[in-house]
C-alpha cells in the first residue's frame, strides 16, 4: 500500500471522537427532497422533511473544508411519536440510504415508522451526499466489457486499472479520498443527532451499516437508546479473506435445504452437482444473454460463462426474495433457459446508486490488511476455491492503487457495550454468516441474537417475523423480544415443478408488467377491447332492430359459426387475461417474482385458453373471408365482423409475442 505523509496519517489515526474544545456545532439546513415523494402519495412537509447536514471534512480539523450529508426525516405515522429516532445506516459501504429506505417505508416497511420518526442520511461520499465518490469508469468499463469474454484474471486487471483511473479523477478534483472511512462516518452520525437536537437516537446498521453502528457504540455510546444490527460484520473480523468461505457456506445450506425438502429434491435432486456440471459446460461454450440497461434502453448481448453463472447466483442469493427461485433457476440453466438471468441481473449490472470510490475508501483504509498467501482454500468447493486468492489479490491492487493510509488497530478492536442491541442473522446469508453474530454478540451482555432460517442478507424489510420482532424491541430495548414467530418459519418455500410451470414466457411477461415493451402491452389490451366490444354493439343492434320491427331472417351455418367463433374468443379472451392476472397477483409480490422462473402451476387451465383463442381466431379469420364471399349480414356486419376477427387474429400474435402459446410446451 503506498505511503502518505506523516502528518495525514497522524491525523487519520485520532479517533474521530476526539473533537476539539472549539469544533463549530454542526448546521442542518433544509433543503427540497432528492426523491420524488409523490411515488409514494406522499408529500414534503407532510410526510418527510429533507435537507443537508455540513460536517467537517476531517473531525479533527473542523476549521478545515467542510463536506455535505443529504438527510431526510421521514415521519412517524403516529400522531405521538417517540422522542427518539430511528437512524438507519445502509451498507455497502458506498449504498445510498435514502434512494434504498425511503422506498421501503413509504410502501412495506411503513410499519417501522409506526412509533418513530425515521432518519436517513447518505453516508459521506454517497448518492446524495456532496461530494458522490462515484466511479463512472466502471460504467465505460462494463460498457466496453460485457459482450467480450474476459479470463478472471483480465477481468481483475481492468478492474484495477479502473480502480486507479477514478482515484486519478477525484483526487485531481480535490477530493481527499483518505478522509472516507468508519471513523469520520461515525462522527457524522453524532453529528446529526446534534444538529437535529436528539438527547438520544435509535440506530439501526445493516451490512457495513453494522460495522459503522460498532463504531459509534464505542465512540458516542451516550447517544444511543438501543442498537439493531443486521447482517453483522464485526469489527474484529476482516471479512475479505472470508469472501470465497462464506458465499462455500451460503451454497451449502442452499443444497442442504434443498435436498431436505421433499418437492425440491424430487424436481432438482443432486443440485450440487448439476451446478457444477452447468458451470463447467458454460466455461467450455459460454452462452448469450440479453441485459437491457432501464435507464438508457440500451440491450447487451451479454457472455454468460460459468463463471457469470456463479456470480450471478452469488449475487441472487443475498436477496431473501430470490432464494425460493434459484434450484429452478439452475435447472432451467441445463435447459438452455436463461432467461431469469436476463431480467434479474440489470438490477444489479445497471445499479448506478453505488458509490464505488466510498467502497474503496472504507476498504482499503480498513479491511486491505491480509496476507492472500494464507486465505484457507483447501476445504472449500473448487467453485469457490479457484478464485479466493486471485480475486483478494486483486482487491489489494486496487487499494495501492487508491492510495489511503491504513487505519491500524484503532478500527480492528471489538467493541464491548451494555447499550440495548438486536442482533438479526439469516442462514443463508453469502457474505455474513452467523457466527459473525455471535462473534459481536459476545462482547454486548445486554444483546438479543436471532437467526432467520429463511433470509439471506439482511432481515429486517425481507422478514414479517425480523420486523416484528424490531418494533417490539424499539418499544421496550432492556426486555427481551417476543420471537415466537421465529418457530413458525421454515426454511425457503422452493419452487417446484409441483407448484410452478417453467416457461420464458412467464418472464417476458413479467417485463412488460415492469413497463418494458409498452407496444405490445397495448397491443393485447387494445384487441381485447375491440374484441369484447361485440357484446355491446350486437346486442345493442338486436335491439335496435327489434325496436324497428326489422327481424333477421335465418342465417346460414357458416355465419352461425363465425357468430359462435367470436362470442367465445371474445370469452375466452377475458377469462384468460382476468385468470392469469389472478393466478399471478393471489401470490403477491412472491406471485409476481415467482414469473421470472414461470407461471403459478394454479395457471394451468387458464394457460390452456391461449392456443384455443388462437385457433378460434383463424377459425373467424377463415369466417370473414366467406362473408365477404357468400354476402353474409349487411356491408357493414360484415366490415365490424372482419374488424374483430383482426382484433381476435392481433390478440393471439400479442399472446404469441410472449410465447403464451406455447407456454404449455416446457
Amino acid at each position: 500500500m503506498r505511503l502518505v505523509s506523516l502528518l495525514l496519517a497522524i491525523t487519520l489515526a485520532l479517533p474521530a471522537a476526539a473533537r476539539p474544545p472549539a469544533a463549530p456545532a454542526p448546521s442542518f439546513a433544509n433543503a427540497p427532497c432528492m426523491v420524488d415523494l409523490s411515488q409514494y402519495a406522499a408529500a414534503e412537509g407532510r410526510d418527510a422533511v429533507c435537507g443537508y447536514l455540513t460536517v467537517p471534512e476531517l473531525h479533527a480539523n473542523p476549521a478545515g473544508p467542510s463536506i455535505q450529508l443529504a438527510v431526510m426525516i421521514i415521519k412517524s405515522t403516529s400522531a405521538s411519536p417517540a422522542r427518539d429516532p430511528i437512524v438507519m445506516l445502509q451498507g455497502g459501504p458506498g449504498g445510498s440510504t435514502i434512494d434504498t429506505y425511503s422506498q421501503v417505508l413509504f410502501t412495506t416497511g411503513a410499519g417501522l415508522r409506526a412509533q418513530h420518526d425515521v432518519i436517513l442520511f447518505d453516508q459521506r461520499g454517497t448518492l446524495y451526499s456532496k461530494p458522490v465518490l462515484e466511479c463512472s469508469e466502471d460504467r465505460v468499463l462494463l460498457d466496453q466489457t460485457l459482450e467480450r469474454r474476459l479470463t478472471r484474471a483480465e477481468s481483475n486487471r481492468l478492474s484495477v486499472e479502473a480502480a486507479a483511473a477514478c482515484h486519478d479523477r477525484l483526487q485531481k478534483a480535490g477530493v481527499n479520498l483518505a478522509a472516507f472511512n468508519s471513523l469520520e462516518n461515525a462522527a457524522d452520525v453524532e453529528d446529526l443527532r446534534v444538529a437535529l437536537g436528539y438527547d438520544q437516537i435509535n440506530l439501526y446498521g445493516v451490512s457495513y451499516g453494522t460495522l459503522l453502528a460498532q463504531h459509534v457504540m464505542r465512540d458516542f455510546p451516550q447517544a444511543l437508546r438501543s442498537v439493531v444490527i443486521d447482517a453483522v460484520v464485526p469489527t474484529s473480523v476482516n471479512f475479505v479473506p472470508d469472501v470465497a468461505r462464506s458465499g462455500n457456506r451460503a451454497f451449502g445450506e442452499l443444497f442442504a435445504a434443498c435436498a431436505a425438502d421433499p418437492a425440491c429434491n424430487a424436481s432438482y435432486p443432486n443440485l450440487e452437482q448439476t451446478l457444477t456440471q452447468q458451470i463447467a459446460r458454460l466455461n467450455q461454450a459460454p452462452a448469450r444473454v440479453p441485459l437491457t440497461d432501464p435507464d438508457s434502453g440500451k440491450t447487451y448481448q451479454m457472455v454468460f460463462d460459468g463463471e457469470s453463472l456463479q456470480d450471478a447466483l452469488f449475487q441472487m442469493i443475498y436477496a431473501t426474495e430470490l432464494l425460493p427461485l434459484l434450484p429452478a433457476a439452475i435447472d432451467r440453466v441445463t435447459h438452455d433457459d436463461f432467461t431469469i438471468f436476463s431480467n434479474i441481473l440489470p438490477l444489479f449490472f445497471f445499479d448506478h446508486t453505488v458509490s464505488t470510490g466510498m467502497y474503496y475508501s472504507v476498504i482499503c483504509a480498513e479491511d486491505a490488511d491480509y496476507r492472500v498467501d494464507t486465505i484457507p482454500i483447501d476445504d472449500l468447493r473448487p467453485i469457490f476455491a479457484d478464485d479466493a486468492r486471485p480475486d483478494a489479490e486483486a482487491l489489494q491492487q486496487a487499494c495501492q492503487r487508491w492510495g489511503v493510509a491504513d487505519l491500524g488497530a484503532l478500527v480492528d478492536a471489538p467493541v464491548p457495550s451494555d447499550i440495548p442491541t438486536l442482533v438479526f442473522s439469516g442462514r443463508f446469508d453469502p457474505i455474513t454468516p452467523p457466527a459473525y453474530a455471535a462473534v459481536v454478540a459476545s462482547a454486548l451482555p445486554n444483546s438479543y441474537s436471532f437467526t432467520f432460517p429463511n433470509t439471506g442478507h439482511g432481515a429486517l424489510t425481507s422478514a414479517a417475523c425480523a420486523s416484528s420482532i424490531a418494533e417490539e424491541f424499539w418499544r421496550s430495548p432492556n426486555r427481551a423480544p417476543d420471537s415466537s414467530c421465529i418457530d413458525t418459519l421454515g426454511p425457503p418455500a422452493f419452487m417446484s415443478r409441483a407448484t410452478i410451470i417453467p416457461s420464458g414466457a412467464a418472464a417476458t411477461l413479467l417485463g412488460w408488467l415492469n413497463g418494458r415493451n409498452l407496444l405490445w402491452l397495448g397491443v393485447l389490451a387494445v384487441a381485447l377491447v375491440v374484441l369484447l366490444s361485440l357484446f355491446l354493439i350486437w346486442p345493442l343492434v338486436w335491439l335496435i332492430r327489434l325496436i324497428a320491427g326489422r327481424r333477421a331472417g335465418p342465417r346460414p351455418a357458416g355465419a352461425r359459426l363465425a357468430t359462435a367463433a367470436a362470442v367465445l374468443a371474445g370469452l375466452l379472451g377475458l377469462v384468460f387475461v382476468v385468470g392469469l392476472a389472478v393466478a399471478i397477483f393471489a401470490g403477491g409480490l412472491d406471485g409476481l417474482i415467482s414469473l421470472t422462473i414461470g407461471f403459478p402451476r394454479s395457471a394451468l387451465l387458464v394457460l390452456v385458453l391461449a392456443p384455443i383463442v388462437a385457433l378460434l381466431a383463424l377459425v373467424m379469420l377463415v369466417c370473414a373471408g366467406l362473408a365477404w364471399l357468400r354476402g353474409y349480414w349487411s356491408v357493414a356486419e360484415r366490415g365490424y365482423y372482419t374488424l374483430l376477427a383482426l382484433a381476435a387474429a392481433v390478440f393471439s400474435l400479442a399472446l404469441g409475442a410472449t410465447g403464451l402459446l406455447t407456454a404449455l410446451v416446457v
